[in-house]
């Protein structure tokens, strides 16, 4: 009986891509069966084309808006996909030292667009609380150091990329976004002393009934499915509503104030937490919804952030802290009332007073 040698064996040079190599005696079946084998198939671990075992180069990563069906289905397009440039680039200001040496320098403040609060004017100017707070530091610096001050602002409508972008910022980076002040979040950002008492409210559409209490959110909210704002505590409250009140509670998470109350709005058996402003230009705007009081949080404050141990923030604490305080002079009444309103301006002010009251000291015993 005749000795066939092996039936195949792969053969790598250095720097040669492996090929499939088979003995003389059963090349006639092979080449019957590689006419008949579909193409793309390929042997051992490097699949290419079937007549020349050269790897062919894989499908090329289409853009989303761009992919076709077919790439849609392509398993070799579950690829990581890698950060934009803009997540890449780090913001970069000036330290405070170097200003103060040079007599200027530049400072990049990133802000979240929000009406009332950082957004354009009838004129394209950018105003708003946050905004306005800021230029009365600014400008207070500047006198104060008798330092000039170029001032870049950027917006940013990803609340989460916002906070990465300022927690992995420089010197010389600010960001104003409602960023509400944590024990969690002093571990990787700076924060000035708090500039507003925020209020937490529940929301549903108007055709709910007001909850009475917390506890019969179990009952009345069974089924309900929950939109917070990702990333914020908002969400961080709806989880703890779900582990303590409501089990099976469905979690959408949203990424927009507008987009949140467009969907309570539609109709009932949805539920959200929101900042009171937030439903207060709702309620102006005349969609139905409803506010369940039983479930205020009026504990949160914001802050200005920056980066961790950022030289600024001595300076920073000082504007707010000098003389009453900033928040107790005209000049900050002024500025809410005129972004935000009277009768929101008042509730906000309602809130930090209760507050102030709960944390002064009682009298002295006796």
């Amino acid at each position: 009986m005749p000795q066939f040698p092996p039936s195949g064996h792969l053969e790598a040079a250095p720097g040669v891509v492996r090929r499939c190599r088979a003995a003389p005696a059963l090349r006639p079946v092979l080449a019957l069966l590689a006419a008949v084998t579909i193409a793309g198939a390929g042997c051992g671990s490097d699949a290419g084309d079937p007549a020349t075992g050269v790897p062919q180069p894989a499908a090329p990563v289409l853009d989303e808006g761009t992919r076709t069906d077919e790439a849609r289905e392509d398993p070799r397009q579950n690829r990581p996909v890698l950060a934009s440039p803009s997540e890449l680039a780090v913001d970069q200001g000036d330290p405070l030292a170097a200003v103060r040496a040079r007599g200027s320098g530049r400072v990049v403040v990133v802000y979240t667009p929000s009406d009332g609060w950082s957004y354009e004017d009838a004129g394209r100017r950018l105003t708003g609380v946050n905004v306005e707070i800021l230029r009365d530091f600014f400008a207070w610096v500047e006198a104060r150091e008798g330092v000039r001050l170029d001032v870049s602002w950027a917006a940013d409508d990803d609340w989460a990329r916002f906070y990465r972008r300022v927690r992995n910022g420089s010197e010389g980076v600010f960001g104003i976004g409602n960023v509400t002040i944590t024990q969690e979040r002093r571990g990787e950002l700076d924060f000035s002393p708090p500039y507003l008492n925020n209020v937490a409210v529940l929301i549903t559409h108007a055709s709910v009934p007001e909850l009475e209490s917390l506890e019969a959110s179990t009952e009345a909210f069974e089924g309900f499915t929950a939109y917070p704002y990702r990333g914020t505590l908002h969400e961080e409250r709806i989880n703890r509503l779900r582990e303590r009140r409501i089990p099976g509670l469905r979690v959408i998470p949203l990424e927009s104030n507008d987009e949140i109350l467009g969907t309570i709005a539609e109709g009932p058996e949805r539920l959200a937490f929101i900042d009171v402003h937030a439903y207060w230009r709702a309620m102006e705007r005349g969609l139905p919804i409803r506010r369940h009081p039983a479930a205020d949080d009026a504990s949160e404050t914001f802050g200005v952030v920056l980066p961790r141990g950022s030289d600024w923030t001595p300076l920073l604490e000082e504007f707010f802290e000098e003389g009453e305080g900033y928040r107790n002079r005209p000049r900050y009444l002024e500025i809410l009332r005129e972004h935000l309103g009277e009768g929101l301006t008042e509730l906000l002010e309602e809130a930090r007073l209760s507050r102030e009251e709960l944390a002064a000291p009682g009298p002295p015993p006796g």
